[in-house]
């Protein structure tokens, strides 16, 4: 019997020459710790195209790597102390705000730090119908997205919140600072998404996808010596995988800071991916009161908008 997990990459034509555990750190989005990934390294469980190869190892296009996942040993999550921003709380549910940098739940070899060990702190009861290893999580944001999530403290709220995201009566919108400008001031993105045929960790449009529906309005446009760029609202009908990044790369629309869907992600130095779930509106899954909630842009974005008022040389609100 396989006692292993495992999960093959192909590196992309941008990440050539890339160290071969920074390449994993980011094309798994920080599922796995950097350290765990070391230690997969000196075990042998990371071969290149067959071959084992040392940490420092840089990766070359088109390679084929296999990670060999040991099966893990049965360990219960632990309660941490992180600061935790709760902007609605009953019996039934919390509204979360998460920042950038934070995975949602635990992975191989990343069992500390993430949302879900905050969340274990912060609350008394958690639904169990997500797993063992995702008490409370309705609905996930990726590692580098900020912003708004609903969370379910049993596992009644957790069904009627699950079904309301799939009978798509919950509103979610996302702002990002994107590199060009839209076509249009606005529009619908009606592109079907899957799993990318060549490189599994990343999502593609495909014809033969899953529906995904992207709605996006253009706030604000800069046109600098470095190049255009957009501020976008967005609102997703449907929750499909990397759905934003990948519809908006499909328009020639990367987001700064995209790792996976940007091939000048490093380009603009900034600590995150420039997206954040600012907006959601809902009913509560038990008192069917209605509720909703705003916040502001994190300041890793408002950072960036002032580098661009600096630098523009024309600044255009559509």
């Amino acid at each position: 019997m396989n006692d292993k997990k495992t999960i093959t990459l192909t590196v992309p034509d941008e990440y050539s020459n890339t160290r071969i555990d920074v390449f994993i750190f980011n094309a798994l989005e920080g599922e796995f710790s950097r350290s765990f990934i070391q230690k997969l390294l000196k075990g042998g469980n990371i071969t290149v195209n067959g071959n084992s190869v040392k940490q420092n190892y840089k990766v070359k296009q088109h390679q084929e790597i296999t990670i060999a996942i040991p099966k893990p040993e049965k360990t219960s999550l632990q309660p941490q102390d992180i600061p935790l921003t709760i902007l609605f709380e009953d019996n039934d549910i919390a509204v979360i705000y998460k920042p950038a940098g934070m995975v949602v739940h635990p992975g191989a070899g990343n069992v500390e730090h993430t949302l879900v060990n905050a969340l274990l702190y912060h609350f008394k009861g958690l639904s169990s119908i997500g797993g063992v290893e995702r008490p409370g999580i309705v609905h996930r944001l990726d590692k580098d997205t900020e912003g708004l999530m609903i969370i379910a403290k049993n596992d009644t709220a957790h069904t009627i919140a699950s079904k309301a995201f799939q009978q798509r009566t919950v509103i979610k919108k996302y702002e990002a600072i994107v590199i060009g400008k839209p076509n249009e001031v606005s529009g619908l993105i009606n592109k079907a998404i899957d799993r990318h045929p060549k490189y599994g960790h990343k999502m593609t449009v495909r014809d033969d996808g899953k529906e995904a529906l992207t709605q996006y309005t253009c706030k604000e446009i800069w046109h600098t010596a470095n190049g255009v760029f957009s501020r976008l609202e967005l609102q997703i009908y449907t929750g499909r995988t990397h759905q934003i990044r990948v519809h908006l790369a499909s328009l020639g629309l990367p987001i700064v800071g995209d790792q996976l869907y940007s091939k000048k992600w490093e380009k603009y130095r900034v600590p995150y991916m420039l997206l954040a779930a600012t907006y959601l509106q809902f009913h509560h899954p038990i008192t069917k009161q209605p509720l909703q909630f705003c916040v502001d842009l994190p300041m890793h974005i408002k950072d960036f908008i002032t580098r661009l008022n600096a630098l523009a040389i024309e600044h255009i609100i559509p």
